[in-house]
């Protein structure tokens, strides 16, 4: 029997973990004539894929390609923001603008931002506690990233809503496969709102700046390299994206876990030691990003199967960490699992 992927099947969006397992099964190196792309299934191939030399993040061909046709041209400014993104950048590139953000996130860079966390944790959930129930999802999980990112980069807190909005049409252009054409048409314009705050914001922070994590990222210098005004902008972007679509993710999948193992939720008020497993263990067994795409830029065998340049490669994350030669008893959430960092 022939398997067929559809990603937008709903007994898939229902439960995409058995799919996941029948293809891990049965066809784990599968490619997929509907989406003219590979999907890997297994944690093997999957983690050669991600480290692989011939197989490159500089991948925005493959989102030009999920792009309708007649919606080419509209999005061609939003290519150009995310030509820029590091997350799009391989070789010498990816190296010098890594090194150049690093200065917005050393130790002690990133220790200004404790009292930050705390305070705003704190505010939304002093506002709960008195409350016999509340929205998990809506009332920390989501506004939680949303202030700390939007603060990280001196969004004014009437803007912070718009942080939301731009993170979500973000998310939605670039994890949707093939890519619908409302996303599209939201993309352009958002990318667009975005630059021009803060365009707003740099320029305010040249002429004043406060010692903070945007000003570390505006006036880094490695090498005699300095970050381009436009730099922030589109690195502003991915992290909205990077940070706060993953972080609510984690924070949503965490509650949910927790409240249906209660054992575990009372083990780790027990010992707060345990926590950081217990993250892995979260990440493993619900990846707040489910599929990630790259490019093949040379021939390169995976399970047994030639992938060759130019065609795109899906590494499905959610069946990596779900594959039972590398995770026992895979469907079972474990927050002492010995492996769960290898997610």
């Amino acid at each position: 029997m022939t398997l067929e992927l559809d990603l937008n099947a709903p007994e898939f969006h229902a439960n995409p973990f058995e799919t996941y397992r029948r293809f891990r099964e049965a066809d784990p190196v599968h490619w997929s004539e509907r989406y003219h792309s590979w999907f890997l299934f297994r944690h093997d191939e999957v983690n050669s894929a991600l480290r692989h030399p011939a197989i490159s993040e500089k991948r925005l061909e493959t989102f030009r390609r999920l792009t309708p046709p007649d919606r080419a041209a509209a999005v061609a400014p939003a290519f150009a923001t995310l030509e820029r993104w590091i997350l799009f950048q391989s070789g010498p590139e990816h190296r010098q603008r890594r090194q150049l953000f690093g200065h917005g996130f050393t130790e002690s860079a990133i220790g200004k931002l404790t009292p930050v966390l705390e305070k705003v944790a704190s505010e939304l959930l002093g506002n709960l506690r008195t409350r016999a129930s509340f929205d998990a999802a809506s009332e920390f999980a989501i506004p939680f990233p949303v202030t700390v990112i939007g603060d990280m980069f001196g969004v004014l807190p009437e803007d912070r809503l718009r942080v939301e909005h731009w993170s979500d049409d973000i998310a939605y252009f670039l994890t949707s496969i093939p890519i619908p054409a409302d996303a599209c048409d939201r993309i352009g314009p958002t990318l667009a709102d975005l630059n021009s705050t803060m365009e707003k914001v740099v320029a305010a922070r040249r002429a004043s700046p406060r010692g903070e994590f945007l000003d570390e990222l505006i006036h880094a210098e490695e090498n005699g390299q300095v970050l381009e005004t436009a730099d922030p902008f589109a690195n502003f972007s991915l992290l909205l994206l990077a940070g706060n679509e993953t972080t609510r993710n984690l924070i949503g999948n965490g509650i949910h876990l927790l409240l249906k193992h209660p054992e575990s939720l009372n083990a780790l008020r027990q010992d707060s030691s345990l926590w950081e497993n217990a993250v892995d263990e979260i990440l493993r067994y619900r990846s707040p990003i489910q599929i990630i795409s790259r490019l093949v830029v040379e021939e390169v065998n995976l399970g047994g199967k030639t992938q060759r340049p130019g065609q795109q490669l899906f590494c499905v994350l959610g069946a990596a960490n779900h594959d039972p030669e590398v995770f026992p008893d895979p469907e079972e959430f474990d927050i002492r699992r010995s492996n769960a960092g290898d997610h």
